[in-house]
């Protein structure tokens, strides 16, 4: 991740300027939201410590510092090997899972108690991928080693999800 890669992203996550303005102004902006909102101030250091991550040497050892610090303080456990795009919202804080083996896109809004994690441990590679403008209800649970979420996907509350689900689909569990 670069400098600019971590301006998109506290831009379209913590900052609620529409436009385009200094690097100034979109600090000054965040460090203002941060104050107020535990959530936000949650995405823009996680964002930052993903930006440290991204580093060498005492960078990285000091974003797995900030990493585990933010889980203790937040109550929440999300891996910074994790690859989420922009846009990346939290409803509640408490109990968000997400494993580093990820990749998810664009947009994507997760609520409280919420893990998205994989089944075996110790193979040798994961295919977790979850699209662009997803949501994923409370309580629910993505658990599995290859799975494709497509695009434009609303998961219900209290779903548990283990296979694929194809883009513009809504899913839930009935009873």
């Amino acid at each position: 991740m670069n400098l600019d890669t971590l301006l998109e992203h506290w831009r379209s996550e913590v900052s609620n300027k529409k436009k385009r303005g200094s690097r100034t102004g979109l600090i000054s902006n965040i460090l203002k939201r941060t104050r107020k909102n535990n959530a936000l101030r949650y995405l823009f250091m996680f964002r930052l410590a993903q930006y440290f991550y991204s580093g060498n040497g005492f960078a990285r050892w000091y974003a797995k510092r900030l990493e585990r610090n933010l889980n203790l303080k937040y109550g929440v456990d999300i891996s910074i090997d994790a690859q989420i795009g922009p846009g990346f919202r939290i409803g509640h804080l408490p109990g968000v899972v997400i494993t580093g083996e990820v990749k998810i896109g664009r947009n994507f809004f997760i609520r409280q108690n919420t893990t998205i994690g994989i089944k075996t441990l110790g193979l040798d590679s994961y295919n977790l991928v979850i699209g662009d403008n997803v949501s994923v209800g409370a309580n629910s649970c993505i658990i599995a080693d290859t799975l494709t979420i497509g695009d434009n996907v609303t998961i219900g509350a209290m779903s548990f999800v283990n296979k694929d689900i194809p883009s513009g689909a809504t899913f839930y569990n009935a009873r």
